[in-house]
């Protein structure tokens, strides 16, 4: 896969047609099944006339926070020729699974995939001069963010042409890197309907990087884990889950016993989680591919609550959560050309299933 960090001149696309829930409702649940877009009753979304953009404005609950995206289709090839990069490795039997089900769905996303660059200031500056948003609305109030959802098309009523994503690069894959690989990958083997790619592109400026928790099967208790780990850690016993405060912290929950683990000083660059998958997991715990061994899951970190962790715990397992990768040092990783273990990252806000679906 070729990387640039020239200045992105890839085209996106209108959909000529999408699907979201009905205009001029607010929803706190949305028409989606796990199961694909096929089994959605008939009448829970409505088909949007195009060709137009969709844009998306979300706002945080906790935080007040607000950001806008705009999504619409990039050609499959985009995320085979470097155009669009990974940021982390796939796990092998969630590529497995998503190939089934977009099969078996005809080709259709229940929800678009989550691109980033680092900032949209100057394309939207751009486009809100040619480009006029319509009055009609679909309000989502989800658990922790707010969405607004409208038509993005020509102003002048004509055809809505592409749009040159002319912003600085580069453009990552954020969240959804299962289903682009598999629409890209099954595209290449001729499935016509895979030819694009929805998508959602938000300015990294605009989102926040949250972490996945490393669940492990394991049922040694401290005593035996403990001695292997302090080769790659300082351990402080706690008397309750406090949250990693910076980088190079774990937070270790082991039965019923929780340690703040220091990452100790060598002459390892790596940042937190590329250095766990390739230099801890394998020495402590065996695991030497995270994306194929069934020992390892991975499970998203909650916010901390008055700077505590807490979370569901199940007898022999075993819990890591690391502290969350700035946003400023993920584009430094891939600028560099780094891709990063699996579950790396958490971007936030997400965008929900059900609200804006393509179904080719």
């Amino acid at each position: 896969m070729r990387h640039s960090s020239k200045q992105m001149t890839t085209a996106l696309h209108p959909f000529p047609s999408f699907l979201h829930p009905p205009f001029g409702e607010s929803y706190t649940s949305l028409p989606v099944t796990r199961d694909g877009v096929r089994l959605v009753p008939d009448g829970d979304l409505m088909t949007s006339g195009g060709p137009a953009f969709v844009e998306l404005r979300i706002r945080t609950k906790g935080s007040g926070a607000e950001c806008r995206g705009i999504c619409g289709l990039l050609p499959a090839a985009a995320f085979l020729d470097g155009t669009v990069r990974p940021h982390e490795k796939t796990l092998v039997s969630r590529l497995q699974r998503q190939e089934t089900a977009v099969l078996a769905d005809d080709g259709a996303l229940g929800k678009p995939v989550l691109l980033t660059a680092p900032s949209l200031a100057g394309f939207w500056g751009e486009l809100d001069g040619r480009f006029a948003t319509g009055e009609e609305e679909t309000s989502f109030r989800g658990q922790n963010n707010d969405y607004k959802v409208r038509q993005f098309r020509s102003a002048d009523e004509g055809t809505t042409p592409p749009v040159a994503l002319n912003f600085p690069g580069p453009l990552v894959i954020a969240d959804g890197h299962h289903r682009a690989e598999t629409h890209a990958r099954l595209a290449e083997r001729g499935v016509a309907k895979c030819a694009f790619v929805p998508v959602c592109i938000i300015g990294g400026d605009e989102l926040t990087i949250g972490a996945f928790t490393r669940v492990i099967t394991d049922e040694r208790p401290p005593a035996a884990l403990l001695p292997g780990l302090g080769v790659f850690f300082e351990h402080q016993r706690l008397a309750a889950p406090e949250a990693p405060r910076r980088a190079g912290e774990w937070l270790l929950v082991c039965q019923d016993a929780c340690y703040r683990l220091i990452r100790k000083a060598d002459h390892d660059m790596s940042i937190d989680s590329e250095w766990l998958d390739h230099t801890v997991l394998p020495r402590a715990f065996g695991i030497t591919d995270t994306r194929t061994d069934e020992r390892i899951s991975f499970e998203a970190t909650p916010a901390p609550t008055s700077g505590l962790l807490r979370f569901g715990r199940e007898a022999g397992r075993i819990y890591l959560c690391g502290f969350p990768l700035p946003v400023k040092s993920f584009f430094a990783e891939v600028r560099a050309g780094h891709c990063l273990p699996p579950k790396s990252t958490m971007f936030e806000p997400r965008v929900p299933s059900g609200l804006v679906v393509w179904r080719p």
